[in-house]
């Protein structure tokens, strides 16, 4: 949910509590106020009624409730002397309506001019709960329509261009790539807050930057200078080999020596490689079709293969097609399958199988994998082949993470299956 989105949200929220509470109170307060006047309607009432009882002393005959809406009856001295004047509400059934309706009546006492005592009691007109409720609900609920179509235009045109600076901000993190350091242009604003932000961003931004350039090329320096003398002294060594004058002890420790140096360059490489998958200098992509590659694959291991007496099954559904980093995809596909010959047994299979949105690499082993949660870490070596790194599933995994990827292994009836699939 977006920021502005979520603020409208809680700004509705709060204004259907606050304006359901003030209609609560609101209601009684009116109420309160209306049975006010009610009463001093009544009262007054009374007086009129009393006074008219001098004019005409037929009213006192009225004993219930009718278009006078009122019933006087003689009292004695004591009784009347007890009365103060209440009022409550109640109900009084209607024959004209034929059904019971609320109401608010007054109760007292008063003398006639002989001495005589009366109570008196009145009634108002009725007071229609329900319909009060019914009127304030609808004006509250058009009370409510209007602020939140007001909270929604304020919310679009003046909060968004509020915010203005801050979603800037946030498209530029969001297409941000570290190897191209593009610093954030400031965005012209008033507001405190985010030109502190603007200039953290961008001094987080400056100096993220130089990091990752000073890393960059040291790593490639240290590489580029490894590699020469490691391959001037691979050279030299094998030209010392050559020498008719050394004995077959000294020439085996000299192809020693020429095998860990080779070593030693193979690891430099895959160090290097994975250091520019991490920080993603591969960033060309395009449509990569896998089952070209894992034919490529196929026939440039097939001469091992042979000698290593494995052989290879390629089972094809259909050509999955990903939109990736093409030589990526090539180090992918020649890791998975060189991981699958290497951990094999003399007289083993590898079986791929190939479908529209994923392939399977299986080989078949003597023993599952021990570690199986470091599969994919660097230097967790599988096997005691000495010419593995403990790099090429590392790669792999890192490859599957920059490609949007999933990568998965189980073991199976004495298979290691590896799983490559589209994350959705």
């Amino acid at each position: 949910m977006k920021l502005i989105n979520h603020t409208l949200l809680l700004l509705s929220a709060i204004l259907f509590v606050l304006i359901s509470s003030w209609a609560f109170l609101f209601y009684f307060q009116l109420l309160k106020q209306v049975k006010t006047i009610i009463d001093e309607g009544l009262a007054d009432y009374k007086i009129v009624i009393i006074d008219k009882l001098k004019d005409d002393p037929q009213i006192i005959e009225k004993d219930v409730f009718e278009e006078n809406n009122y019933i006087i009856k003689p009292i004695d001295e004591d009784f009347a002397l007890q009365v103060r004047d209440t009022y409550k509400d109640t109900l009084i059934f209607s024959t004209l309506k034929n059904e019971t309706y609320q109401t608010r009546l007054l109760t007292t006492a008063f003398s006639a001019s002989n001495g005589t005592y009366f109570l008196m009691k009145l009634i108002s007109h009725e007071i229609d709960k329900p319909k009060l409720i019914q009127k304030i609900v609808t004006s509250l609920f058009w009370l409510y329509l209007l602020l939140f179509t007001s909270t929604i235009v304020v919310n679009n045109f003046v909060l968004k261009r509020t915010w203005a600076p801050f979603y800037q901000l946030l498209n530029y993190l969001n297409e941000f790539r570290l190897d191209k350091g593009a610093v954030p242009k400031p965005t012209k604003t008033k507001i405190q807050e985010f030109l502190l932000l603007n200039d953290s961003v961008r001094n987080l931004v400056e100096t993220n930057v130089a990091i990752f350039n000073n890393q960059k090329q040291f790593i490639e320096n240290v590489s580029h200078e490894l590699q020469t003398p490691m391959a001037i002294g691979i050279n030299k060594l094998e030209l010392l080999a050559s020498d008719e004058n050394l004995s077959g002890d000294q020439i085996q420790k000299i192809g020693e020596i020429i095998e860990t140096f080779r070593r030693l360059s193979g690891l430099n490489k895959s160090l290097l490689l994975f250091s520019r998958i991490e920080n993603r200098q591969y960033i060309s992509v395009e449509q990569i079709h896998f089952d070209k590659i894992f034919r490529q694959i196929i026939d440039d291991f097939s001469d091992y293969t042979e000698y290593q007496n494995i052989q290879i099954e390629y089972h094809k559904d259909d050509d999955w097609v990903v939109k990736m980093n093409k030589d990526l995809a090539g180090i992918l596909v020649m890791n998975m399958v060189k991981n699958a010959i290497i951990h094999n047994r003399h007289g083993g299979k590898v079986l791929i199988k190939m479908f529209s949105s994923s392939f399977t690499i299986e080989n078949t082993s003597i023993e599952p994998v021990k570690l199986e949660e470091k599969l994919f870490e660097r230097f967790a070596r599988k096997s005691k082949d000495n010419n593995s790194n403990g790099l090429g599933l590392a790669i792999v995994g890192a490859i599957s993470e920059v490609s949007g990827l999933n990568l998965s292994y189980s073991f199976d009836n004495g298979k290691h299956v590896f799983e490559v699939n589209e994350k959705f």
